[in-house]
């Protein structure tokens, strides 16, 4: 008599609570509306956009312009935590809302721990520490690589094996130890999970998430700058050109490009038609 196989239990869908401090110069609108997305192309995760108190004593110390201890850091989220849980808790019973808060947060932040690390977890909570990086890292944009961090954060919170540091070689996958956030770049451009954490990915009863990583990763679903209906499109007409800009937002010389990509050469013709009559106009008073 055969045995039926046991059914394959389906993950719980792990909600991620998103908080942005410290982001002077980001494109803020346009980093919100790619984390939501997240939620259109990833099934293993939901994120939501949390408010976040920029005079808690926490998010404070996070905002420093000097390097911050990232041990002094560690040692504050519990206190932290327990505030912030607070806050929300009183704010969903004001506002009479059915839906809990979830119990695990990324903090996006422009803090530069003085260690060089660039995230750090402790608890419920996972920090995204990107202070030091510098125009020169892109491609990737700012924006990939905070997407691509808070997949891998993700991951740290249901993944037991995957939690801490994996493997010291940079393969260009999610979960590379990379000392410097500069190498970091190759686990943003290349969108890879490696054989070792495919295999603890399944050891960890998630057969089909390093798929689903790696088909969020790929960044195919952004489609192009110049489609005004694709994602690209959108975060191009909120400021951002995730294919030209380099620095945490774009030069005059990438808006220009932006715009000729965007109008055309219809455009591009109005604006030498506009040089060459004010050139005109120059030479006949230099003339008179």
């Amino acid at each position: 008599m055969n045995k039926e196989a046991p059914p394959v239990s389906t993950p719980k869908l792990k909600r991620i609570g998103i908080l942005l401090s410290n982001l002077q110069g980001v494109n803020v609108s346009a980093l919100k509306f790619l984390l939501v997305q997240l939620n259109v192309r990833a099934t293993s995760f939901e994120y939501e956009l949390l408010p976040c108190d920029s005079d808690d004593e926490f998010i404070k110390m996070l905002s420093s312009k000097s390097p911050v201890d990232r041990e002094k850091t560690r040692a504050g989220v519990v206190a932290f935590l327990d505030r912030y849980r607070t806050y929300l808790n009183q704010q969903i019973k004001s506002y009479k809302l059915k839906e809990e808060s979830p119990d695990y947060f990324v903090l996006v932040t422009l803090v530069h721990f003085s260690d060089e690390y660039y995230s750090m977890r402790q608890g419920g909570l996972s920090i995204l520490a990107l202070g030091n990086w510098e125009r020169r890292m892109a491609p990737p944009s700012i924006l990939e690589f905070v997407l691509t961090l808070v997949l891998r954060e993700s991951v740290a919170s249901i993944s037991k094996s995957l939690r801490t540091s994996v493997h010291l070689g940079t393969k260009g996958c999610l979960f590379d130890f990379t000392l410097y956030l500069e190498e970091a770049r190759f686990k943003v451009l290349q969108g890879f999970v490696c054989d070792h954490c495919r295999k603890a990915l399944e050891q960890d009863s998630y057969p089909g998430l390093a798929d689903e990583l790696t088909n969020v990763l790929s960044k195919d679903w952004l489609g192009k700058s110049t489609d005004a209906g694709s994602p690209a499109g959108i975060v191009s007409n909120l400021g951002f050109d995730l294919f030209l800009t380099k620095g945490l937002k774009p030069s005059a010389w990438e808006s220009f490009l932006s715009t000729i990509q965007q109008e055309g050469v219809k455009e591009l013709l109005k604006l030498i038609g506009g040089l060459i009559l004010a050139g005109l106009i120059v030479w006949m008073g230099f003339k008179k």
